[in-house]
């Protein structure tokens, strides 16, 4: 079989792999170092295995699993998490390597992005704990360097010693983070001195980034005016210190002309950025001075000097990317808690911070948006605005409904109807925000509602509509996609997210980039480029393409028909009982991957568990559940006049097609007899049965509606990288199953950590 992975990516990943291998010998000994790799071989048997014979083989070496001590069960779990690890950095490596220097050009100059808008969160995804992302980060490094010098040797001499300081430190959080540490997670990753700089280049559009770390109050007791503060402050210590040095490589130039008249001015501008660190009342009045004071500096080093100096485009950038020297907070709260204005609430208090600190500047500086979780009415914009009006006495921070669940969706027509007609919201519309009536739509939880397919069409008929409201009241519809980086949860390619969206959404493209999420889209200066280029490119072709009708009946129908079947499953007691005792559910408040609390009540029921926890318990046991159930049978109930159109469907509607490839991802991931090894007790081959026959069903749907056999028939190099990592995921499922058994919850964070690691998601 030919291989679809490149030559050097193979040859990293051996090289580096092999390189851990000699450190795993060294620490474990003879002994344990052949039990693994032996595992490992039975493991990669499996691929070629009938379903009965590797089942067979998955029980026999959790049997010999069993007899392990509980030290030894850990160290094999660790070992095969670094593993993964290192593979994920080799490949973060080689893509950096194979993107540097290379430049690419809008498809159309004519038509492109107004804007492009990040928006880091820290939800309770990232497993690994800082110490290990700092060490990986270095192995990541190193295999790079070894690439762009054409020196394999620097991956033999380097690598070993951060690969043993690897198995010594903890991989895993101690404790659940809190917010603060969230906030001060993602910002050391957006401020890593050349991933900001590659973010920040001039380009014909341009880029902003937002947080919700420390402003997303909804269901979190841990957010409140404090962290808000706490969040804004860390955000702004890394900014000015960008600021510093930048404005440090200016007076050393102008250290080559002596006594220069400018060097007052420069004593001023690094003296301003000492009193700016700590964020108190009238921020902004000196944030405000800061930057007209730096604006002049630039523009008199001009005069004097003739020309712009190299940093100067680089300070001007960093200061409208960050016009409070923050990165700003998107707040949100949930409807139901807004519905009577209380001075004792959180949220209040919040706002009362933004409104005191911006005193002499705009709050928008500080906050960007107020997203009012679970709309269902427009009487919950009223409320979120009489909110703000109470506190700033006017609307200076945009409202945002969510709309992010089957009723919300089925209303957002009418309720952004007649909220462009709110005459408070028209007025802060035109006057206070710039024209624009932000939209957020949320993909989790109305996936985790109705499964995926149902999310994506749902959504996708909802925008036009609300697009098209905004413009007849002569204002732009800005919609925020709360997508995340899991299939399950709207995640995907940059061209097969965008391939569907109306030109409102491409104009200003603003998504939520989750948890280790992050850490992907910001792994390398390259990466970080290349991504921010990738959406400019797909949104400038988009743009430019035709619209094409989208005959809804057919699709429309048959999502209906999966949702029912979705929903039918996901509220039977037998189901809600198989995922208290067949999936990690149980045991996610002891997980210490996330400051939010994973559950919304205690009782077990699919709307009281958030979404992401949701995933999570999918994603680690293998079955990926909420992307597929429902299709097979759905398809088996279409007549042969429907089945036609949805195969035409899958040719002509890019959010079908978009659908039906993300489908072929998750069947290729998902491995029905690790799940049946996590199944137990009565009833269990029953429950085996049932998800196997849809699946069957489902596989079979794809091929017909596709007309393809192999599920990763356009990116054929994925669908390999898929089966190479099973045979080190396989054993940490069967390590999960016996700390579930043994209430081991040492080994449960690293198999749920190493799991994430191979999937390369955790929820």
């Amino acid at each position: 079989m030919t291989s679809e992975l490149p030559q050097e990516l193979r040859s990293i990943v051996n090289q580096s792999v092999t390189t851990l291998g000699v450190i795993l010998r060294r620490e474990l000994g003879d002994k344990k170092y052949t039990f693994i790799e032996t595992l490992r071989g039975e493991m990669a048997n499996t691929r070629t295995d009938d379903a009965a014979t590797g089942f067979g083989r998955l029980e026999a070496q959790l049997k010999l699993l069993r007899r392990l001590p509980a030290k030894d069960r850990r160290e094999i779990a660790l070992a095969y998490t670094l593993m993964l690890e290192v593979m994920n950095a080799c490949e973060n490596a080689y893509r950096s390597h194979r993107l540097a220097g290379k430049i690419t050009a809008l498809p159309n100059e004519n038509e492109k992005p107004a804007s492009i808008i990040y928006v880091l969160t820290a939800h309770p995804t990232e497993a690994r704990s800082p110490q290990n992302i700092a060490i990986f980060h270095r192995v990541q490094n190193i295999i790079l360097q070894s690439l762009d010098r054409g020196r394999p040797d620097i991956i033999e001499t380097e690598l070993p010693h951060w690969l043993g300081l690897a198995w010594r430190a903890s991989i895993v959080r101690r404790r659940s983070p809190r917010v603060k540490d969230e906030a001060g997670h993602i910002y050391s990753l957006l401020f890593r001195k050349n991933v900001l700089a590659a973010l920040l280049e001039k380009r014909a559009y341009p880029f902003f980034v937002r947080s919700w770390v420390g402003g997303d109050k909804d269901g979190h007791p841990g957010v409140n005016e404090k962290t808000l503060l706490e969040s804004l402050t860390l955000s702004r210590t890394l900014v000015l210190a960008a600021l510093r040095d930048h404005l440090l490589a200016v007076k050393s130039t102008m250290a080559l002309v002596p006594g220069h008249k400018l060097d007052h001015t420069m004593a001023k501008l690094l003296g301003q950025l000492k009193t700016l660190k700590t964020i108190s009342t009238g921020d902004a009045k000196k944030v405000r001075r800061l930057r007209a004071d730096v604006f002049a500096f630039n523009q008199a080093y001009l005069e004097s000097m003739g020309s712009v100096h190299p940093e100067s485009t680089s300070l001007e950038q960093i200061l409208r990317t960050f016009p409070g020297l923050v990165v700003p907070l998107e707040l949100r709260e949930s409807s139901d808690m807004l519905e009577k204005v209380d001075p004792r609430s959180a949220i209040y208090k919040m706002l009362q911070t933004v409104e005191r600190i911006s005193r002499g500047g705009n709050p928008r500086w500080y906050a960007r948006g107020f997203i009012i979780s679970m709309t269902m009415q427009t009487s919950h914009i009223v409320a979120a605005a009489n909110f703000q009006r109470a506190v700033f006495k006017g609307l200076p921070i945009p409202v945002i409904p969510l709309f992010e669940n089957a009723v919300a969706l089925k209303n957002s027509k009418t309720i952004v109807g007649e909220m462009v007609k709110l005459p408070m919201i028209s007025k802060a519309a035109r006057e206070n925000w710039d024209g624009m009536i932000e939209l957020m739509v949320g993909y989790s939880d109305s996936a985790k509602e109705s499964g995926a397919l149902w999310s994506r069409w749902s959504i996708s008929q909802a925008l036009p509509p609300l697009e098209q409201i905004c413009e007849k009241a002569k204002l732009t519809a800005v919609f925020f996609h709360g997508s995340g980086g899991s299939i399950d949860r709207g995640g995907g390619s940059i061209d097969d997210q965008t391939s569907w969206w109306p030109k409102a959404a491409l104009r200003n493209y603003k998504v939520t980039i989750q948890g280790e999420m992050v850490e992907r889209s910001m792994a390398t200066p390259a990466i970080a480029r290349r991504q921010i280029e990738k959406i400019g490119e797909n949104v400038s072709l988009n743009l430019t393409r035709a619209r094409r009708p989208q005959p809804a009946e057919a699709v429309q129908a048959f999502a209906d028909r999966t949702a029912g079947h979705y929903r039918d499953k996901i509220t039977s007691p037998e189901f809600l009982r198989l995922v208290e005792t067949a999936t990690p559910y149980s045991y996610l408040n002891a997980l210490k991957i996330g400051s939010r609390p994973s559950k919304r009540a205690t009782q077990l029921t699919v709307q009281g568990l958030r979404a992401i926890p949701w995933i999570l318990c999918w994603t680690q046991t293998r079955l990926l559940f909420p992307t597929w159930w429902g299709i097979g049978r759905a398809w088996e109930e279409s007549s042969e006049k429907e089945k036609q159109e949805l195969k035409q469907a899958f040719k002509d509607q890019p959010v079908f097609t978009s659908y039906i490839k993300a489908l072929g991802f998750t069947l290729a991931k998902m491995n029905l007899n690790i799940w049946r090894m996590y199944l137990k007790g009565a009833g269990a081959e029953a429950a085996f049965e049932d998800f196997a026959l849809e699946a069957e069903r489902t596989q079979k749907a794809f091929t017909e509606i596709c007309g393809q056999k192999d599920f990763l028939w356009y990116r054929p190099w994925l669908g390999e990288s898929v089966v190479l990592r099973s045979a080190m995921i396989h054993p940490l499922n069967l390590l999960q199953i016996l700390a579930i058994e043994d209430t081991d919850l040492d080994l449960l964070r690293i198999t749920v950590t190493g799991i994430s690691c191979g999937m390369l998601t955790t929820g």
